[in-house]
C-alpha cells in the first residue's frame, strides 16, 4: 500500500476512504499536491520527567508511528535541572536534559516552553531548557531571559520554507515567573477580571468577565504580525488554565462543566490572534480534550489535553478517566490554504512500572516515568473518544466525520 500511497492523489484519496492511519493520509496527500504543501503533526501536553529511551524504551516506536508531519509540535511542560539540581531548588517539573532527547527522538522539532511549570527550577530553570534546547537545535518559543526574548517567535527553518511559533501562558503562573524586561520567565498573558487580575489561584465570585490585559495582548499580536511577514506559517500557542471566574482547582475539584470548553474570553481572544496572522492555534492547560473551531479557514484547537502525562498519584484533582485520553491532530496546508484535518485518537497507561509514592508529590521513581504514555486508541475507545471531540466542536460550527478509528473535519 505504501509504495501505491506515492505514486499520486488518487492513490491517496483511496487510502484515505478504506481507513489508513490518519497520519499516512496526510503525508500521502502531501507528497501527491507537491512543494507548496505542509503538513503538521500537534500533540497535546509533554509532562515528560526522563529520558524515555531508557526508563521507557518499547514506548518509543509506538510514539514515533503517531508523530508523522513536516513540523511535529508539543509543549515541553516543566523544566530542565542539570546534574546535582534537585527539587528542593523549586518545584518537582523538572526534567534531565535527556529528555529532550527523547522528544527529538519522537519527532518532535518545534516546542512551546511557556507553561506554568516552566519556572519549577526558577530562572535556572528557563535558562536551562533554553540552552539545551539550543544545543540540540531544538526550534522553540515562550520563554526568555528577558521579556523581548520570550515573547519573540521561534523559527523552524526547513528547506524553502520557514515556520514560526509565538507562545505564551494564562493562569497559574509562578509569582516572579513571568518575563520581564530585567527577568528570566515565561511569556504571560494576564487575565484580568474587571479590576482584579485572575490567576486562576482564587475563586472570584461575582466578579465581571474575564479580558486578556491590553498590553501584554499587544505584544503577543505583535509578536504574531511580524512572524506573518516572514514566514509561510503561524503557529499560536497558548497555555492557559483560566477557564472562568473560579480557581482552576476549584473546577476541577468540583468536576465543573467549565472545566469541559473554553471560556468566552478565550474565543475572542484567539479570533484575535488569527486575525492578527496566525494560522493555526493550538492551546493546552486543561488536561483534557477540547471542541476545534475553523474561523476564517484556520483551525483553532482549544485544548489538545495530554501526550506524554507523567503526573504524580498526588495531584488527584487533575486525575478523571478523559485526562487519560486524547488526540493527535494532522494538520494539511496548501500554499495558505487549509486543506484537511484529522485526528488519531489516543490512550495514556494509568499504571506505570514499579510503586507509586501516594505521599511525596516531587518524588521521580520507575513508575512516574513509565505511566502516561500514549498510544493508538482502538476499537470502541477510539469511537467513544472521537464521539466526545465531535460533541465539543459542534458549538463552534465544526463537523467532525468519524470513520473507524480515525476522524476528519468536514471543511467548508
Amino acid at each position: 500500500m505504501k509504495s501505491k500511497l506515492r505514486t499520486g492523489r488518487f492513490w491517496a484519496a483511496v487510502a484515505c476512504r478504506i481507513g489508513v492511519c490518519a497520519s499516512a493520509c496526510l503525508i500521502a496527500r502531501a507528497q501527491s499536491a507537491g512543494s507548496n504543501t505542509i503538513t503538521v503533526a500537534l500533540a497535546g501536553q509533554s509532562m515528560i520527567r526522563s529520558d524515555l529511551r531508557e526508563t521507557a524504551p518499547k514506548a518509543v516506536p509506538v510514539i514515533q508511528g503517531l508523530l508523522k508531519g513536516d513540523v511535529v509540535f508539543t509543549n515541553f511542560e516543566g523544566a530542565v535541572a542539570e546534574k546535582g539540581e534537585t527539587i528542593q531548588e523549586g518545584r518537582g517539573f523538572l526534567a534531565p536534559p535527556e529528555a529532550l532527547d527523547a522528544l527529538r527522538t519522537f519527532g518532535f522539532n518545534l516546542v512551546a516552553f511557556s507553561g506554568n511549570h516552566a519556572f519549577d527550577l526558577k530562572a535556572t530553570g528557563i535558562q536551562n531548557t533554553i540552552r539545551e534546547a539550543d544545543r540540540r537545535k531544538i526550534a522553540h518559543a515562550g520563554t526568555g531571559s528577558n521579556l523581548t526574548e520570550a515573547a519573540a517567535p521561534g523559527y523552524l527553518r526547513m528547506p524553502n520554507r520557514t515556520v514560526a511559533l509565538i507562545a505564551s501562558a494564562s493562569g497559574l503562573i509562578t509569582p516572579g515567573g513571568s518575563a520581564t524586561a530585567g527577568r528570566p520567565g515565561v511569556n504571560e498573558l494576564r487575565v484580568e477580571a474587571g479590576d482584579k487580575e485572575n490567576e486562576a489561584t482564587t475563586d472570584l465570585p461575582g466578579a465581571p468577565g474575564n479580558t486578556p490585559n491590553p498590553e501584554d495582548a499587544q505584544r503577543i499580536l505583535q509578536s504574531i504580525r511580524d512572524a506573518r511577514k516572514q514566514t509561510a506559517l503561524v503557529i499560536v500557542y497558548q497555555h492557559n488554565h483560566v477557564f472562568g471566574n473560579h480557581s482552576f482547582a476549584t473546577i476541577f475539584t468540583e468536576g465543573m462543566q467549565e472545566r469541559l470548553a473554553p471560556n468566552e474570553w478565550l474565543q475572542k481572544w484567539t479570533h484575535a490572534e488569527v486575525d492578527a496572522g496566525a494560522d493555526i492555534v493550538v492551546m493546552h492547560g486543561a488536561p483534557l480534550l477540547h471542541g476545534v473551531e475553523i474561523y476564517h479557514g484556520k483551525p483553532i484547537f482549544y485544548d489538545l489535553g495530554n501526550f506524554i502525562y507523567n503526573v504524580p498519584p498526588t495531584l488527584s484533582y487533575i486525575d478523571e478517566p478523559m485526562s487519560w485520553e486524547s488526540a493527535v491532530v494532522y494538520v494539511e496546508f496548501q500554499g495558505g490554504t487549509l486543506r484537511s484535518v484529522s485526528f488519531r485518537p489516543v490512550v495514556l497507561n494509568y499504571a506505570g512500572e514499579g510503586q507509586p509514592d501516594i505521599h511525596n508529590a516531587y518524588a521521580s521513581n520507575q513508575f512516574l516515568h513509565t505511566r502516561g504514555l500514549p498510544a493508538p486508541a482502538t476499537g470502541a475507545r477510539a469511537g467513544y473518544i472521537l464521539e466526545r471531540l465531535a460533541e465539543l466542536s459542534k458549538p463552534f460550527g465544526t463537523t467532525l466525520r468519524i470513520s473507524g478509528e480515525t476522524g476528519e473535519i468536514k471543511l467548508k
